[in-house]
């Protein structure tokens, strides 16, 4: 309601109509324990969605190992980053076979993670 009313030109004899029927609306989600000011105009009458923000930390350099349990499942990798070594454990067959191919080839990788949990991938860049 908020977005039709932002097209509608103010000399509209319906706009202060609009605008009263807003105002009630919007005294109604306050009463509910709702934030109307909080609502954005939106035409499609839901609230646009954000992307979650992904608060990354990078982690670069090359795989130098990759492990697998007893069972022969993938179990994670291990980067080695000028001397320093940073574990990532993941289940993960897709970044398994990723892994593999980035160790056997020598590619230089960046990892980004979620919050230093480094079993939440936000994304796995190769470098070149």
């Amino acid at each position: 309601m908020k977005w039709r009313l932002q097209q509608m030109p103010v000399s509209n004899r319906w706009y202060p109509v609009l605008q009263r029927y807003i105002g009630y609306l919007a005294a109604r989600v306050d009463g509910l324990g709702g934030d109307s000011g909080g609502i954005e105009p939106s035409p499609k009458g839901i609230p646009p969605r954000r992307p979650k923000k992904c608060l990354e930390r990078e982690y670069t350099g090359k795989i130098c190992e990759v492990m697998f349990d007893c069972y022969g499942e993938f179990e994670g990798f291990m980067l080695s980053e000028c001397g320093e070594k940073q574990t990532f454990r993941t289940r993960e067959r897709g970044i398994g076979e990723i892994a593999l191919r980035a160790c056997r080839e020598r590619f230089l990788v960046s990892v980004y993670v979620t919050d230093d949990e480094r079993s939440h991938f936000c994304r796995i860049v190769f470098r070149c």
